[in-house]
């Protein structure tokens, strides 16, 4: 599953965009697309607030609050692959900086031709970096289901937990549930998730604070998770402040 997130208040440009896209996507990729179509800074941040799963944003930087917005998603899905819309009365200066990492580009008013070009060069490049990260060599990890095959950025999880004969990734409000177990995983992951609990694998790049005292890790966006004394030392050493 590839999760496409497509933001414009000109709702006739997103509508536009989606069908090029659709008809793009079924020539170039077998696996399922969601893409979500947003026209409203509230209903973006809504969306946002979810902590969705997201690997590709089509936004229009039409207006200051938009491309604000922009920004903070980016330090939010530093693995994201963005494409940009704008028109000449937007300054380069202000989408083209290092923070942002803009991929790639759509001028408007655009032509349908020139929309299914610089869309299929933005799949394609996403589909090749989807490609290295099942042989292991990108930062995310590949989950298979029988709704799909989902690639979780390592940045997006929260804690994966063994539960009901499987184990499941926490993203957010999302969660993906798949067959392995928690001592296989551990393997496969990144050195700075550890297991805090026998049922509990942790991203401590996610921890706000440890308490000792109750047994449980707290993590940003309100999540907590559970501590055993057997996984404290190992967890202490990792994290070089907030542990009370």
């Amino acid at each position: 599953m590839v999760s496409v997130l497509a933001y414009s208040k000109t709702e006739q440009d997103i509508v536009a965009l989606r069908a090029v896209a659709r008809e793009l996507i079924a020539t170039i990729s077998e696996d399922d697309w969601d893409i979500r179509q947003i026209s409203t800074v509230d209903g973006l941040r809504e969306y946002l607030a979810g902590n969705p799963l997201i690997h590709l944003v089509i936004y229009d930087i039409s207006d200051s609050a938009s491309l604000s917005l922009l920004l903070e998603l980016r330090k939010a899905y530093q693995q994201a692959r963005i494409m940009i819309l704008a028109d000449i009365s937007i300054s380069p200066m202000e989408y083209i900086k290092p923070g942002l990492r803009a991929s790639s580009l759509l001028l408007k008013p655009w032509t349908r031709e020139q929309a299914y070009e610089v869309l299929r060069d933005f799949f394609e490049e996403y589909l090749a970096f989807s490609e290295r990260g099942k042989e292991g060599t990108e930062s995310f990890y590949v989950v298979e289901t029988k709704e799909g095959t989902f690639n979780i950025p390592f940045e997006q999880i929260y804690f994966f937990e063994a539960r009901e004969k499987k184990v499941y990734v926490c993203i957010g409000k999302e969660e993906f549930g798949f067959y392995t177990t928690l001592d296989k995983l551990k393997e496969s992951l990144p050195e700075y998730f550890i297991r805090c609990h026998r049922s509990f694998i942790v991203n401590t790049k996610k921890i706000r604070k440890i308490m000792l005292s109750q047994n449980i890790v707290y993590l940003s966006e309100g999540f907590d998770v559970p501590l055993s004394r057997s996984y404290r030392a190992a967890l202490k050493g990792m994290i070089s402040n907030g542990t009370e």
